[in-house]
């Protein structure tokens, strides 16, 4: 399963759409200006900061990643020029725009932060009636030209690093036909299986996903085998029946994993450690110190369980997702 690379936007949302996603991808990639590589706590939104410190999301830098930024972009401007009345109505539409900024009304159009792409593209763009120079590195780019130029970048630069361009706004703007659908049933099945995920907490995510990527690699599979089969649809009895069959399994693996299994362990073991230790304490009254403490023996059990829980037998993909339950919640 290749990881995505997220976009239009800078700043990756601080909403469960985020949180789900990296339960389910290795990372994020986030298309990010050179300004805030050299700057991040002063660009960054905190949620933003705090994953990138985490590596949770990888910034890229596109004029980086291509050899020669502007040969790259030029095509994209060539379209345009040759599409004379698509140029004309997004021409009257970004005109229209500014005459209302100038009267103070909303400007809709969007905003691309001069780093994102070599400078040629905006010159070109500017000379062309479709974007203007804003306040810092920034310019306003009329919006469906935006979107077009952001989809475009996104899916080259996904491309160059084996990364599959993704958004959480499902629009046929950000996403082809058919990719919409699969995206749309991919966040379905996730949204039914993952149905909280801001429960969780990042650093402690981090350290899971490190230990366990055999899981998370068997709970995508599992996933994709269903988005990019074609017999079973979206919204359909099928449909339902298969993600009602996967929170059956999450369900039954989470209550198997919380079962007692103190048959599994040797008990006398743990009271050998404790009378061993009882040797070492010069006062005598390390066991009845340990001992004495308030529901030891059952802290004792409790964390074994969660140690023994990932020896549960599974070939669902599930497992993933209910120890994701047990330990990270």
């Amino acid at each position: 399963m290749s990881d995505i690379l997220y976009y239009p936007y800078i700043n990756v949302p601080d909403n469960d759409w985020t949180v789900r996603t990296l339960l389910y991808y290795n990372d994020i990639a986030a298309i990010v200006p050179q300004e805030y590589l050299w700057n991040p706590e002063r660009h960054y939104d905190p949620f933003m900061m705090e994953l990138v410190r985490m590596s949770l999301v990888v910034p890229v830098n596109p004029v980086e990643v291509f050899d020669n930024p502007w040969e790259v972009t030029r095509p994209f401007v060539t379209q345009i020029e040759k599409h004379k009345s698509s140029l004309e109505k997004a021409q009257k539409r970004f005109s229209k725009l500014q005459r209302n900024l100038l009267h103070s009304q909303k400007f809709s159009s969007a905003r691309i932060h001069g780093d994102k792409f070599d400078d040629e593209v905006f010159y070109s763009l500017t000379n062309l009636g479709l974007a203007s120079r804003s306040e810092g590195n920034w310019y306003e780019v009329e919006t469906k030209t935006a979107d077009q130029l952001m989809k475009f970048v996104a899916t080259m630069i996904g491309a160059k690093t084996n990364r599959i361009p993704t958004t959480d706004e499902l629009r046929p703007r950000f996403y082809s036909i058919k990719n919409l659908k699969n995206q749309q049933k991919r966040e379905t099945i996730l949204e039914k299986l993952i149905p909280f995920p801001q429960d969780i907490k990042l650093d402690k995510m981090l350290r899971f996903k490190e230990k366990h990527g055999d899981l998370l690699e068997a709970f995508t599979n599992r996933v994709e085998l269903l988005v990019l089969d074609p017999n079973v649809k979206e919204g359909t009895d099928l449909f339902n029946e298969k993600i009602r069959e996967l929170v059956i399994r999450k369900g039954e693996l989470t209550a198997k994993m919380n079962e007692s299994q103190i048959g599994n362990i040797i008990f006398g073991s743990i009271c050998g450690f404790i009378n061993g230790a009882q040797s070492f304490a010069a006062s005598g009254n390390l066991k009845s110190m340990l001992w004495g403490l308030p529901g030891f023996a059952n802290a004792i059990y409790s964390a074994l369980k969660i140690e023994k829980a990932e020896n549960v037998f599974d070939q669902t993909g599930m497992k993933y997702l209910a120890l994701v339950d047990k330990k990270l919640r």
